[in-house]
């Protein structure tokens, strides 16, 4: 079909809800999905005028979505269990289907959230997300399994004549006749950073011994690095960029409000299950990609030879597998860590498989297991703990759980190598853990390196 007759198919089925088909007194979802031409699905979403954007992208590109305006969404200002999200999610998808919820969450989980309520720190720049939220997206632009599909999403129990009179004016203003002019990113103004050099040097010294033992087995603190730009730019023109540079990650972008949008490339799997099968990965210990093809070999032997790399890395390697014992009856994990090569680093990587337990539900899972040392610490509880006091800001969604949840599934990565966008202020975040053998000089240029991938996307200063 052509993208024409795609829409007038959609109209047609919209319509028939005008003569009281699909009447359902219940909240579930309605979606008609249709066969269309392959389409850019970024080229598509920056195309349209609508004030909710979303984009999820598979690390393998093996799943993209597209998606814009509001359906349905689940969110609250405060996360006291992880049942919340998710019961109100599966209530709503009980006949199954590809009807996906996307969104995210906020870094400290519930039982830790409870105990820091009062070390946290005002946090307006997040006020628009809230503690969680998930969306289910109006139209949808899917790709999968080589193919690509337009959507719509219906609340059977909203619907009135003025809804569907609502969609059926939006359906007309999609547009997918895709001319885009190249937009530059503004110059960067004015920047500052939270932690500065001089406080990190401090909060390092407070975690370090006179022996020089670590007061934590481990423990990852952050830097928010704030941006100026020289004028406004649309979240979505500097997100577009980043997916050109950021090869191999998983690309999210939530934007729930005109202006407004938090983005970014992670490199790290939270979670995946299917049915009962789940998939997790520890990934831990990082050394930069090199310039020219010795110097990346270079550094990646530095990296698989770094004993302090690989302690690093086998405290989170422990605690998934703890996890896994408490959450699966059989389990499988990579015998020794390999190398991943993102676009800005070599990370070391061990995979893990598991079959869970009949009575495990997903809130149970993401309660075992998020957050994972790799971006918390341990032991975990004194760790959240500590970061919540010591990082002069509030991390809201950075390094939680972020992706979609569906009928029989749910795909997170850790909201990792992002951005916060606010009209012309730009918020980066960043993090480096530190363990026996860390240097503050070592960990502030990891830190450094980290964020370099969105510094570099801006002209130049």
């Amino acid at each position: 079909m052509s993208f024409q007759e795609v829409k007038e198919r959609i109209a047609q089925d919209i319509l028939r809800l005008s003569r009281g088909a699909y009447r359902d007194k219940q909240k579930s979802i309605l979606r008609f999905e249709v066969p269309c031409p392959r389409v850019n699905c970024l080229d598509w979403l920056d195309a349209q005028t609508s004030q909710v954007k979303l984009y999820w992208a598979s690390r393998d590109n093996s799943f993209r979505m597209a998606g814009i305006g509001t359906a349905d969404i689940t969110r609250g200002s405060a996360i006291d269990t992880y049942n919340a999200p998710f019961n109100a999610i599966s209530q709503r998808l009980s006949a199954g289907g590809d009807i996906r919820y996307y969104g995210g969450m906020d870094f400290y989980p519930p039982e830790v959230n409870r105990d820091i309520a009062g070390t946290r720190k005002t946090a307006q720049e997040w006020k628009a997300f809230g503690a969680y939220c998930f969306l289910l997206p109006r139209f949808e632009i899917v790709k999968r399994k080589g193919e690509c599909f337009f959507a719509c999403n219906i609340v059977t129990q909203d619907v009135t004549e003025s809804l569907i009179k609502d969609y059926l004016r939006a359906l007309d203003e999609i547009l997918f006749s895709l001319s885009l002019a190249d937009v530059s990113i503004p110059k960067i103004k004015s920047f500052s950073v939270s932690p500065n050099s001089q406080e990190w040097q401090k909060l390092f010294k407070e975690h370090i011994q006179p022996s020089g033992k670590t007061i934590y087995q481990k423990i990852v603190l952050a830097q928010k690095t704030s941006i100026e730009l020289v004028s406004k730019v649309d979240p979505l023109a500097v997100f577009k960029k980043l997916t050109q540079q950021a090869q191999g990650s998983f690309h999210y972008y939530f934007q729930p409000q005109d202006d407004c949008a938090f983005f970014g490339a992670s490199p790290e799997r939270l979670l995946k299950r299917q049915g009962v099968a789940i998939e997790s990965e520890a990934l831990a210990g990082t050394r930069p990609r090199g310039e020219t093809t010795d110097e990346d070999a270079h550094f990646e032997k530095i990296l698989l030879d770094s004993p302090k790399d690989a302690r690093e890395h086998k405290i989170v390697v422990e605690a998934i597998k703890d996890a896994f014992k408490k959450l699966c009856v059989s389990w499988q994990a990579d015998a020794v860590p390999s190398v991943v090569k993102a676009s800005s680093a070599h990370h070391l990587i061990t995979r893990f498989q598991g079959t869970l337990r009949d009575t495990v539900d997903d809130a149970q899972i993401l309660t075992v297991l998020h957050p994972t040392p790799a971006v918390g610490g341990m032991p975990r509880a004194q760790a959240l703990k500590a970061i919540a006091k010591l990082e002069p800001f509030e991390r809201g969604w950075y390094a939680g759980p972020i992706g979609h949840i569906g009928y029989d599934s749910v795909d997170f990565a850790v909201a990792l190598r992002c951005a916060l966008m606010q009209g012309s202020r730009v918020n980066l975040y960043a993090g480096a853990g530190i363990v026996e053998g860390s240097t503050a000089d070592e960990e502030w240029q990891e830190i450094e390196q980290k964020k370099s991938i969105f510094l570099n996307l801006f002209s130049e200063r």
